[in-house]
């Protein structure tokens, strides 16, 4: 069962793998447009609009997996704090 999550909640996700993420959300090239909890394997889903990213994996417990994309929009595979997550941009 998918449960929503919040912005809040998001941020907290993707933090470890984007040490910029606060003055990007600030400057306006990061907006959160949803995000899921999947019960059933663990995952996290978040669904971004961004014009700028910068993702990097230095911790133990963070890495990027695969990345892929398909016009306009970008699937990141990711583990942040340990926490399995995909993220689903959409370039603006």
């Amino acid at each position: 069962m998918n449960k929503s999550i919040s912005e809040k909640e998001a941020w907290e996700i993707i933090r470890p793998v984007c040490r910029e993420l606060y003055e990007l959300v600030n400057e306006g090239n990061i907006q959160f447009a949803s995000g899921t909890y999947n019960d059933g394997d663990g995952t996290y889903k978040v669904n971004l609009k961004c014009s700028r990213i910068h993702l990097a994996s230095r911790g133990f417990k963070d890495n990027i997996g695969d990345i892929e994309y398909k016009q306009g929009n970008i699937r990141i595979g990711l583990r942040a704090n340990g926490v399995p997550a995909n993220l689903f941009v959409e370039l603006i």
